[in-house]
């Protein structure tokens, strides 16, 4: 069955009741199921009961998502993306790329951190093994500094794994080789046994640290790591095609966590 995936962020009236009615009317074009999330609240419902939808209380500057599975899917996703683009801020959506996604993560407040941090994403067919993967992201955070890293990355892999239950791995560490956080995710095409009792990994996510941490850092870190031992939080990202989608939720979460607000 075909899944496509609309993620945007609420305007300044959030959604009220007269637009949740027009997604619902929408949602009786097509022969497919339509899943809203609130990704703020961690919560979701069928698109298609505004009253479940409305009682997520979606306001403002809350990041979303309309997940679609069916025959119809491909089309949907065309027309509810044509949709939101008018009535909500647009982040990601399957049938396309969005060439804005850098400039909405570097001016909006919902994607906002209290200080300076790299990106690092890629792809990946798979690893040979876990010491292969270890290597590779050593090697692409610290290019100067990659034995020295590679050995802290395995010695904080000595004391527990890093392996979710839920096919994430979430190496990470505090080194000296960095000066501000680096974030760096990898989507892998072939699962990797990351030698515990957990599940093959499919999603890298790993973070390297500076020395002298501030409270904002803590804090972002931690909304992070609480958020991705959730087994729907961690499959949102697992089922994220797109770079602008899987940084615009990790940025979001960091920056907000699943507050109320």
């Amino acid at each position: 069955m075909i899944t496509t995936r609309i993620t945007f962020l609420l305007k300044d009236k959030g959604l009220p009741a007269w637009q949740a009615n027009a997604l619902k009317q929408l949602c009786g074009y097509f022969r497919s199921i339509f899943i809203f999330y609130n990704l703020s609240r961690g919560k979701h419902t069928l698109l298609s009961q505004p009253l479940n939808v409305l009682s997520l209380n979606n306001s403002a500057e809350q990041l979303c998502q309309i997940a679609i599975e069916g025959l119809d899917a491909e089309l949907a996703c065309m027309v509810f993306t044509e949709y939101l683009s008018e009535h909500a801020i647009l982040l990601s959506t399957s049938h396309r790329q969005n060439h804005a996604a850098e400039q909405l993560f570097a001016s909006h407040p919902a994607f906002s951190l209290p200080f300076a941090y790299r990106w690092d994403y890629t792809s990946h067919v798979g690893f040979a093994d876990k010491r292969s993967a270890l290597d590779y992201l050593a090697a692409r955070i610290a290019p100067g500094q990659t034995d020295k890293l590679l050995a802290q990355f395995c010695q904080r892999e000595d004391i527990s794994t890093t392996a979710l239950p839920n096919r994430v791995a979430l190496p990470h560490v505090m080194s000296e080789v960095v000066d501000i956080p680096v974030l760096t995710v990898i989507p892998l095409s072939q699962p990797l046994d990351w030698q515990s009792v957990c599940a093959p990994v499919s999603l890298l996510i790993c973070l390297v640290l500076p020395q002298s941490l501030n409270r904002d850092i803590v804090m972002a870190m931690t909304r992070l790591t609480r958020w991705l031992i959730d087994d729907l939080n961690a499959q949102l990202l697992l089922d994220a095609k797109r770079e602008e989608t899987l940084k615009g939720i990790l940025l979001h979460v960091m920056a907000n966590g699943n507050e109320e607000r």
